[in-house]
């Protein structure tokens, strides 16, 4: 009898651990890479006024109740979500080192349970997920120990991709769970957009996704007309919750500052100012330079509010110009110049409140504005957003080429590296303050390594030059599978037993939002400065890295169908 019984027990618990392997597996993935990461020393740079000092400095003065804290010339030039991340971990005491690969795997979860409904059984969310969650951009240096907002990037990504895809092959379930997966995306969608400047490049998969699912009810005849109005919109929540953030931050600013906006450097005076300054015909080709310093002197000549401050706007640029690939020609790149021009107005006094800072811009507006309709400055086209460099003939021939190097930059997982970085002092205790708002210990300088954390760092360089060893070949077997899915969506037979078009929809999104980004990297390297960097690249590996198991996956099943469809016959 306790034979009897101890089988019994034996073949429930095998029956369980079969029915639960998913998750067991998921459990196991996420305890090894847990292992591995929390508790390795961050990299802290609290001299880094522009970037990670400015990140811990924010998530201070929220901490203190004090939003960002006094009014200069960088409060309101970065987004506030990852100081926002920063404080609330901070709160709850959560280290750096366990928060920041805590979000990217609650990332790739959603992922997959969001794309879960796209496969026939679970074996693809098995390697879809280990892909994912061993991804090198999810423990690299610059995106993981380096405390700054590129490492919530990838796993934001996951979130809105995979959220995205669940709204769209849940269109027609319970009203319900369409709400769950379109709250999810917008929550994606507002973080990433107010992390970083750049963040519109997700907007075109937002739009597609919502376009599609729109288009699908507008056809419908099983939905009547109410039904169609409420699910269409849910499925607008993601630009909804988008809008009523923008709002919401921009408000807040307004009641501190005195100025409607969530980012200066996107929506304000001084953008229009950086983007009439622009718009001035260059009177010579300078690589990487819209604005020569022969421009600033035409400039100076029309315009008699910079003419003022030009001594202080050539000190600043002077100074921004050591940052340039090329220091001896003493000019200022388009990745620094709206810098420069920022720190002189600030030198000159503008900046001891946002209103008057943004009276000085106003005026420089309109004094440029006249010189552009007296003659006295000649306009030339600009791109939409203020921080791109305008277009030149020569970019028709650069830009392919540049992002034929982004792409197989990504693709092969190139100068991804993890090691304990020594931490750079400031001297005046910066250290300490990353310390207790990441509530995490700094590698200090000339602080040895420990034993155990070399151990670990290894171990996560040995994934890593896994994904380098393979990267290249796996992209282009999957982007070869995406051509055979492609041909094969031509042939309603296949597209429909095999729902093509749902995979096809799900590949393409993913392909062509990890191409936007790459291809406005690729233009801000060839017209501003060095950006091909797995740091400003950091959304596109997990897409690209999606993209290609599906693919393979995709194409493996539809081998093996035709397989055993033959062999029946």
């Amino acid at each position: 009898m306790a034979e009897l019984l101890s089988k019994s027990k034996l073949e429930r618990g095998i029956r369980f651990i079969q029915k639960h392997r998913l998750i067991f597996f998921i459990a196991a993935i996420i305890i090894l890479k847990h292992v591995l990461l929390t508790g390795l020393p961050i990299f802290a740079h609290p001299g880094a006024d522009h970037d990670d000092g400015m990140m811990v400095k924010m998530a201070e003065t929220l901490l203190n109740g004090q939003w960002l804290g006094e009014y200069h010339e960088l409060t309101l030039v970065k987004g506030v979500f990852f100081p926002l991340f920063l404080a609330v971990n901070a709160l709850f005491g959560i280290p750096y080192s366990i928060a920041i690969p805590g979000f990217y795997t609650l990332a790739c979860v959603i992922f997959i349970v969001g794309t879960k409904k796209l496969f026939k059984n679970e074996w693809p969310l098995y390697f879809i997920f280990a892909v994912l969650m061993l991804n090198p951009i999810s423990f690299a240096n610059e995106t993981f120990t380096r405390v700054y907002r590129n490492s919530l990037i990838a796993g934001q990504v996951l979130i809105i991709s995979g959220s995205l895809i669940a709204v769209y092959l849940n269109r027609f379930e319970k009203n319900g769970k369409l709400t769950f997966w379109a709250v999810l995306s917008g929550f994606g969608v507002a973080s990433l957009w107010h992390s970083r400047e750049d963040g519109i490049w997700i907007i075109p998969l937002v739009l597609t996704v919502i376009l599609i699912c729109w288009a699908t009810f507008y056809f419908s005849k099983e939905l009547r007309l109410k039904e169609k109005l409420i699910k269409g919109a849910i499925v607008g929540l993601p630009v909804m919750m988008l809008i009523l953030s923008t709002v919401l931050i921009a408000s807040i600013n307004y009641a501190y500052y005195g100025i409607y906006t969530t980012n200066e450097l996107n929506d304000s005076d001084y953008t229009k100012t950086i983007k009439l300054i622009y718009s001035v015909e260059a009177t010579e080709a300078v690589h990487n330079v819209s604005v020569p310093r022969s421009s600033m002197e035409k400039i100076y000549d029309a315009v008699p509010s910079l003419n003022g401050i030009s001594d202080e706007i050539d000190a600043s640029m002077d100074r921004w110009s050591w940052y340039d690939q090329d220091v001896a020609v003493r000019e200022v790149e388009d990745g620094w110049f709206f810098w420069s021009i920022r720190e002189a107005v600030a030198n000159s006094g503008y900046y001891r409140d946002a209103q008057t800072a943004n009276n000085f811009y106003k005026q420089v507006n309109k004094e440029l504005e006249e010189a552009f309709e007296t003659g006295q400055l000649e306009r030339r086209k600009t791109m939409p957003s203020a921080l791109m460099s305008p277009w030149r003939d020569e970019y028709w021939e650069e830009l392919p080429k540049a992002f034929l190097v982004t792409l197989h930059y990504v693709a092969g997982y190139e100068k991804l590296e993890t090691s304990v970085l020594e931490s750079i002092d400031d001297g005046r205790n910066g250290l300490r303050l990353f310390e207790r708002v990441t509530n995490n210990l700094a590698q200090y300088p000339g602080e040895a390594t420990k034993w155990n954390d070399q151990l670990r760092i290894d171990s996560l360089n040995v994934i890593q030059s896994f994904y380098q060893l393979v990267g290249v070949l796996v992209f282009l077997l999957a982007g070869l599978a995406y051509a055979m899915i492609t041909f094969l969506l031509f042939n309603k037979k296949w597209r429909d037993q095999y729902n093509l078009l749902d995979f096809w929809l799900v590949l393409t999104g993913l392909l062509l939002s990890a191409f936007v980004l790459m291809v406005g990297v690729a233009y801000t390297e060839i017209s501003a400065y060095v950006a091909i960097s797995y740091w400003y690249l950091a959304g596109a590996y997990p897409l690209i890295a999606a993209f290609n198991v599906i693919s393979l996956y995709k194409i493996s099943e539809l081998r093996l169908e035709t397989k055993k469809e033959k062999s029946q016959h």
